[in-house]
């Protein structure tokens, strides 16, 4: 006999679509972060805007050459990277259960760039305008799979922090959500 109350219990079924979920949200509504990420020179905030196609191309896809891509589905730095880019890291860090049916999730968003490459001709640093344009973007958002995210002092691992060291230095910014039963 099956069990109905087995039905009830949140079983976190798109925990592994979360990651994808948020970068499909920044292809489809940013466009300074993507410029910042795929050029290395002083004036990547200020060139075109990319095509859905350009940006996409810079997910990491699970090729051997992870340098030609900008956008990676894990946390952490690679301590092989040698390459003067900035890249991007979206993944679940948290995953919270506050009791069978509901719980919560934090999202992490990393952003990584080399020190030689980080400063820009505006007077800004690739690090802080990438974090200051996520923020923007994302802290309300309504993301498939994930739901609304946000980033409240209320919520204790929401936060924005330094991580990395030279020559990788970074922020990573910590979104919360209310996960509801699925």
């Amino acid at each position: 006999m099956t069990d109905s109350t087995q039905a009830q219990y949140n079983k976190f079924s798109g925990l592994s679509s979360l990651s994808y979920s948020c970068i499909e949200y920044l292809i489809d509504n940013e466009e300074m972060l993507w410029k910042l990420l795929k050029y290395n020179d002083a004036d990547s905030w200020n060139r075109d805007n990319l095509t859905s196609a350009e940006k996409s191309a810079l997910v990491y896809d699970g090729s051997p050459n992870e340098t030609d891509y900008r956008v990676f589905m894990d946390i952490g730095a690679d301590n092989s990277w040698t390459e003067e880019a900035c890249i991007l890291r979206v993944s679940p860090v948290t995953v919270i259960p506050t009791n069978h049916i509901n719980g919560t999730i934090s999202m992490a968003f990393e952003v990584y760039c080399h020190y030689r490459s980080n400063h820009l001709s505006n007077y800004k640093t690739k690090i802080d305008y990438a974090t200051q344009r996520i923020i923007e973007i994302m802290n309300g958002a309504e993301i498939d799979d994930v739901g609304r995210l946000f980033f409240d002092s209320r919520i204790s691992a929401c936060r924005s922090t330094v991580i990395g060291s030279i020559p990788f230095k970074g922020r990573g910014t910590i979104f919360c959500n209310n996960a509801l039963g699925s």
